[in-house]
């Protein structure tokens, strides 16, 4: 049985519900992170939809609202340190869906994934990911200066390089509707392009090059553990969508 399955959203519930929709194995929990912060309807009546829908593969649902969006990376951490009871932690983007059957599978494997393995492929490798607390006690948590999203799974990945291990690759059958939050309106197009270009700066700076470039063996070159980053509330204001 999958023990958590987590996801967080932004705007437009319907695709939400239909990630709930599409639990077809056992999961002992659901765990929802609300960072719409009210300013979506849609969002708050798939909310209540979904807490009105008795599932027969979902043990309880758990939704946490947020004050202010707390990004992708952000999202990831959250799930993690609000489900502690766990032993493992899966998380998907909300408009990734698996097909039928392909829960199952996971859910089957997930307790020979000693370091967590991703769940997609090519660009999609980490728009469904599991993460355990071996790979959380030798990398880390996520870095949440790559906000709102982009580049954190760059820098996952390097990270792992440099504590010499790797997630597994255990590829699942999907349908992705990609990027869907940053399609929705052309504000939000406009402000990726500057958070876009901010987090790929951090990335430099914290690894001495762009991905698969990387010069420093520790973070911004200077001897800090391979898990460290120090969080920035100014720079992650700055780079507010919402």
């Amino acid at each position: 049985m999958i023990d958590v399955l987590c996801t967080a959203v932004l705007r437009d519930g319907d695709k939400l519900y239909q990630h709930f929709s599409t639990i077809d194995s056992p999961v002992q929990r659901y765990f929802i992170i609300d960072n719409s912060c009210g300013l979506d309807p849609s969002v708050d009546k798939a909310l209540e939809k979904i807490l009105n829908t008795k599932s027969s593969y979902i043990g309880e649902v758990k939704v946490l609202k947020t004050v202010q969006n707390t990004g992708y990376p952000g999202a990831v951490n959250l799930a993690i340190k609000q489900n502690t009871d766990c032993n493992h932690w899966v998380f998907t983007g909300f408009d990734w869906y698996l097909n039928r059957g392909e829960l199952k599978r996971l859910s089957q494997a997930i307790e020979k994934q000693y370091f967590g393995a991703t769940l997609g492929i090519g660009d999609d490798e980490m728009c469904g990911i599991v993460l355990t607390p071996r790979l959380i006690s030798m990398v880390g948590l996520m870095d949440e200066n790559f906000y709102p999203g982009y580049f954190e799974d760059n820098d996952y990945r390097y990270r792992q390089k440099l504590a010499g291990i790797k997630m597994a690759s255990f590829p699942l059958k999907n349908t992705h509707l990609t990027s869907s939050t940053l399609k929705s309106c052309e504000e939000f197009q406009q402000k990726n392009r500057i958070s876009f270009a901010s987090n790929f700066q951090y990335y430099v700076n914290k690894w001495g090059g762009s991905p698969g470039n990387e010069t420093y063996q520790s973070p911004f070159n200077k001897g800090y553990p391979i898990p460290y980053w120090e969080y920035s509330p100014k720079r992650i204001d700055s780079l507010r969508w919402v």
